[in-house]
Parts: C-alpha cells; structure tokens; sequence
C-alpha cells in the first residue's frame, strides 16, 4: 500500500523519476530498450483519440497526442528497468484513470483546502495522512505545479486530511493541519510539516506553527476544539466512502486515480486531462 515503506527509499525514488522527466524519453534508451518498447507499442491501445494500436496511432495523418504521450511513458518505464508485465500493468492503471467508467465520487470541497487558480478546469483532490512519507513528497509536488509551475492554470489541487490509524502522530498531525486551516496558514503549514517529515514529533507541532506565522497558543486552542476532531472525521469517513484505502489517494474531476505517482507522469495525465477538457487532443495545426 502507499502509505507503506521507508521515507528515504519513497523520496530516493520520487526525486529519480522527477529528475528525468524533462529529457526526451525515447531518446535514452539503449537498442535492448528500444526493441522492448516497440513491442509494447505494436500490443497497446490508446483508450481515447485512436482507434489503432499505438505504433500505428504513431504513424498517423493526425497524431493523437495521447499516443505521444503513451510512447513517451512506456519509455521512461523501460529506462526505468521495469519489466513488461509491470509497464502494461501501469498502463492498464492510467487507462481505468482516465476514462469516465463508474460512478463519480461525492467530495465535499468547501471543505477541503484549495492551490491554484479557481478557474483552473482540472480539479485534483488529495487524500492523505500528515504521517505518510510518499505523501510528504507527492503533496508539495503537486501544490508547486499548480501554484507557480507547469499546471498554473490548468489543475488546482484539493486537500482532505486522511489520517492512517498504524501512523504513529497521524491524528495529531491531522489536526495541526485543521488548526492551520483554520488560522488561515493551511498551505505554509502543510510545506513546513511535510518538510521536517523525518524529524516530526507531537511537540513540534506548535513550533512549526509559530515558525510559519501562526499564533502558538491560538493554533494549540484551535487543535483541542470539538469541532476540528469532528471536521477530520468527517474527513476521513468522506474518503472511505470514496473507495481511498491508502494514502495518497488521488481523485482527477471526480474520478479516482490509480496510476503512477511520480512527478513525470502526474504532469502528463494532468496536462492530457486538461487537453481533453479544451478538446486540444491532436498534435499540431
């Protein structure tokens, strides 16, 4: 599950797969790397924009942009040393992702906290825990493309807190992010929290707090309020209405999002839905 494993082996492998996301894919791989890609080329099918397999779609007239952007994925996989069955297995995930199967969930974002540009057309909502160390990476990952990078103008990003139980601090660290919201400093407190993830402790929830422009004594009234307990369960019960198991757990306008979490390809699947929205899905003219 994601909200499993060691902080420094989830952030290692965050920050790989973020450092080469700009490069051109393709281009790395070596000739054992390029056969393989092709082969799994010649056996997908892009679920949106052609109707042929993706080699094909590649060859086109009029180039879908999904095919670019499913050939460019299965590129960085395979330079990533993944094997085919995982890259398909990926690419299985990133089609039930994006295309509109099942009901919509119900999120409550009036109470959620927002990033971004309100008129920004791609809505994201993270479910996750003040103790997940994947979500210490994803989350302010996120928060920077909306607010000043890549997706600025495109996506804006949600927050509901999903404390994990096994989490020593999640419930603390839970409220500290209600308190914060509430003492209008959520997004400052969320980075500085999410920043000193390996050193957290529950006494130094109010030292962050101070340290970010909150008012401690304010801040340790507003995490010992009824109603902050009560909003973070409610929280919590929305999300597992809303099938969130693990943390974290994306939603892409309504829809859960089960594919991969690195910086690359959230900007992709995020960049593709906001092409879709626009209906801006073929290359060129």
């Amino acid at each position: 599950m994601r909200h499993v494993g060691s902080t420094r082996l989830a952030a290692g492998l965050f920050l790989a797969l973020a450092a080469g996301a700009h490069a051109a894919p393709c281009d790395r791989l070596n000739p054992e790397q390029r056969k393989l890609a092709g082969r799994i080329e010649k056996s997908t099918y892009p679920y949106d924009c052609c109707d042929e397999t993706l080699d094909r779609c590649l060859r086109a007239k009029k180039v879908c942009k999904l095919a670019r952007r499913l050939r460019d994925h299965i590129c960085r996989m395979v330079h990533a040393g993944k094997k085919e069955p995982e890259i398909k297995g990926a690419l299985e995930r990133r089609a039930r992702s994006m295309t509109a199967m099942g009901k919509k969930s119900t999120i409550d974002l009036a109470r959620a906290e927002v990033a971004g540009d309100l008129r920004a057309p791609v809505s994201v909502v993270a479910y996750a825990c003040a103790r997940c160390p994947f979500c210490s990476k994803v989350v302010p990952d996120l928060y920077r493309m909306v607010s000043n990078g890549p997706l600025k103008g495109k996506a804006k990003l949600y927050f509901r807190v999903f404390p994990i139980r096994g989490h020593k601090g999640s419930l603390e660290g839970g409220l500290a992010f209600m308190a914060a919201g509430q003492l209008g400093k959520f997004w400052p407190y969320l980075l500085r929290l999410y920043g000193a993830f390996d050193s957290f402790s529950v006494d130094k929830l109010g030292v962050w707090a101070s340290a970010v422009g909150i008012d401690r004594a304010a801040f340790e009234r507003e995490m010992k309020q009824p109603t902050s307990r009560q909003q973070l369960l409610e929280s919590k019960k929305e999300g597992l209405r809303n099938g969130v198991k693990a943390t974290p757990t994306l939603f892409i306008n309504g829809r859960q999002y089960f594919g991969d979490l690195d910086h690359a390809t959230l900007l992709d699947v995020l960049d593709e839905e906001a092409d879709r929205v626009a209906s801006k899905q073929y290359c060129g003219k």
